[in-house]
């Protein structure tokens, strides 16, 4: 089977109007993640495998890396907890859960993860 390319400067919907694709390639999502509470992945897009490095400290491989360390994470959890993001590489990102009850203590909980910025 014969791989090819589609090139178009615009996408065009019957009645919702147009949109630049480069608008579209730079505004879309490059990864997510809906995870559990010890790293697993309940759903996800271009998301390898977590690993779970011990209480509430979480690290998700990319399965296609990121272009440089400079995109944004956004985290969040299911539960009345915080989330923030860790350490940011390439090829990986960190999450951290904390519980908001007792001065941030570090806790296991299912979060969620989307990722914006440019793929290698």
């Amino acid at each position: 089977m014969a791989l090819g390319k589609i090139k178009a400067d615009t996408l065009e919907h019957s009645t919702a109007g147009t949109v630049d694709t480069q608008f579209v390639v730079n505004g879309s999502a490059k990864a997510w993640a809906k995870c559990t509470n010890a790293a697993g992945l309940d759903d996800s897009f271009n998301i390898s495998g977590g690993t779970d490095n011990g209480t509430g400290n979480y690290t998700y491989a990319f399965t296609s890396s990121m272009a440089t360390v400079n995109y944004v994470s956004l985290t969040n959890t299911v539960y009345a907890t915080l989330s923030a993001s860790g350490t940011l590489t390439a090829s990986n990102y960190q999450v951290r859960c904390y519980s908001r009850a007792d001065s941030l203590t570090a806790i296991d909980d299912v979060n969620f993860s989307q990722i914006a910025g440019d793929l290698a």
